[in-house]
């Protein structure tokens, strides 16, 4: 049956209102289902027809497309499924994976993670592969891990919580993530796999499952629960099998050395009872003949090195080039508008202090609106970047996405004309790389942030500057009547200031000093006010007019 054909036989049935058993008698191997999910959804509509190509991309966490990368230099094609992995070190780069699944999905690629998670016996977290990950567990610490309330469960939850704000940051990014975690349960060198029955592995997958989704309240992952091609798969398939109502994809991984067989196939059909199975991860990737002969595999995901080193680039050009193996270019996308719809900052002129020298990290990578991009400053402090929104805005948010060279002290200020800067945001001892500043109501249409203090050794690196507000659309310009005049200027003791006639009682007169900080706030009274300058240091400063709208500023020197 064409691909053409089967859309328009979905479409009538759908139309017609048919169950989505129905329509699985219709089309065998093509069940529609109607979740929740825009991915998941499409991969119940190419079932029996086509099958997403993927790759993994481990080690290095910092340069998360290395494989893909690789692959498209081989075959011209960027796969279709994009693969990440939280792993078990480099904690500290999991953000820029998180940001590169962000990108992924944007361009229209399926989105995987897996977790080599650490042995929570041992509580050592980083942890090494040889050690932590293929390490054992005894009987004891697995009952104290499986029952809710104890030392280790409790323990356990806590490493899940670590991985909550990166779900949480790509729910909020409208990005939906297959999530294979506790990968090849049945598998007895991890930690967690080789337990058979009710209590042994596929219980710590339902804890899992329950505390990220019911608990923590996760809606953007797509289960794939996951085991090994061994001979005993028949009988494993059961013994280690969740249940249904806690996987939506179910995955075979590929390292027995005897390939596709039918009865891996049946296998994986019988235990996934109508939901759409993949192939997890592989050395060999299957054969363009043996997809179309198992035509229900919805994706397969080449594990990283071994995709080039157990396949000849023939083999991966014929693979991934072939009309059943989508890749990338293929995708429908998912549909999701642009997150960054209104941040005034994007692909705006943006001016910097300094970039950190050979490393092309240039300004305009801060507001370019890809987050695996960043600006990098010269290693020393203060720094700062500006942005011109282009017109006059009332702002009332703003978010800075730090690389891992983050600010620790900085200002977020704003200008009307380059020079004169009221600070909206003080930050000291921050150490988060996401900081979101919300509620706020000033007015500008320059943005900078001021860095004085940095969180590292290294510069300040900004993934993305954003501001958010609506356009002024009427504002009062300072006229001839409205101008200010401060004398003595350098003063010392006192500042006498005389405004012109159109500044009414009530004005505001703000003194601001080099850094945009406010020093000084007062009311006035009548047309000529003298304002305190003794208690402040020597140096430069603003004094600004405010009322209804109109501003104006000047300068003047304390000596």
């Amino acid at each position: 049956m064409s691909f053409s054909l089967r859309n328009v036989l979905t479409a009538c049935i759908q139309q017609l209102g048919w169950p989505a058993v129905g329509l699985a008698l219709a089309l065998p191997g093509a069940a529609v289902a109607q979740t929740p999910f825009t991915s998941l959804n499409y991969l119940y509509t190419i079932r029996g027809t086509s099958t997403i190509g993927g790759i993994h991309n481990k080690e290095p966490l910092n340069t998360p497309t290395y494989y893909t990368d690789q692959l498209e230099f081989v075959t011209g094609k960027v796969a279709g499924l994009w693969g990440g992995d939280f792993l078990f070190s480099s904690y500290a780069d999991r953000w820029q994976m998180i940001y590169e699944a962000e990108k992924q999905w944007q361009r229209g690629a399926f989105v995987t993670l897996t977790w080599h998670a650490c042995n929570p016996a041992q509580n050592v977290s980083p942890c090494s592969f040889g050690t932590g990950v293929t390490s054992t567990m005894s009987n004891a610490d697995w009952t104290n891990l499986t029952t809710n309330g104890t030392a280790l469960n409790t323990r356990w939850k806590a490493w899940l919580d670590e991985l909550v704000p990166y779900f949480q940051y790509l729910q909020s990014r409208g990005v939906e993530v297959a999530f294979r975690p506790l990968h090849e349960t049945n598998q007895a060198a991890f930690w967690w796999g080789g337990r058979p029955g009710p209590n042994g592995s596929a219980k710590l997958y339902q804890i899992t499952h329950d505390y990220l989704q019911v608990t923590r309240g996760l809606t953007n992952i797509v289960w794939v629960w996951n085991i090994q091609d061994f001979p005993t798969l028949p009988s494993d398939v059961n013994s280690y099998s969740p249940g249904t109502s806690y996987f939506d994809v179910a995955s075979l991984d590929f390292y027995n050395g005897d390939g596709l067989t039918q009865a891996k196939y049946n296998a994986m059909l019988g235990v996934a009872a109508g939901k759409p199975i993949a192939i997890g991860e592989t050395g060999v990737l299957p054969t363009v003949t043996a997809l179309r002969a198992q035509p229900l595999w919805t994706y397969f995901m080449g594990w990283s090195e071994l995709v080039f080193t157990q396949n000849t680039p023939a083999n991966l050009l014929a693979l991934y080039t072939a009309p059943n193996v989508l890749t990338r270019d293929e995708m429908p996308g998912w549909g999701v508008p642009n997150p960054s719809a209104g941040n005034l900052c994007l692909n705006r002129p943006v001016t910097v202090s300094s970039t950190e020298a050979g490393q092309g990290n240039v300004a305009a990578l801060a507001v370019d609106g890809d987050r695996t991009t960043r600006w990098s400053s010269a290693y020393a402090d203060p720094q700062d970047i500006v942005v011109d929104l282009g017109a006059s805005y009332r702002l009332n948010r703003f978010s800075i996405v730090w690389e891992n060279a983050y600010g620790r002290d900085y200002q977020i200020q704003v200008s009307p004309d380059n020079v004169n800067w009221t600070t909206a945001v003080t930050i000291t001892g921050n150490s988060d790389l996401h900081t979101n500043y919300s509620n706020l109501n000033v007015t500008g249409r320059y943005v900078k942030v001021l860095g004085t203090a940095r969180g590292t050794a290294y510069g300040y690196s900004i993934r993305e500057l954003e501001a958010y507000g609506s356009l002024v659309t009427a504002t009062t310009s300072a006229s001839a009547a409205r101008t200010i005049q401060a004398y003595p200027n350098p003063a010392a003791g006192t500042l006498t200031v005389e405004l012109g006639r159109e500044w009414p009682v009530g004005t505001q007169l703000t003194v601001l000093n080099n850094t945009g900080q406010k020093v000084g706030a007062y009311t006035v009274r009548a047309a000529t006010q003298t304002l305190p300058t003794a208690d402040m240091p020597a140096g430069l400063y603003l004094l600004r007019a405010q009322y209804q709208g109109a501003a104006q500023t000047i300068k003047f020197i304390k000596q």
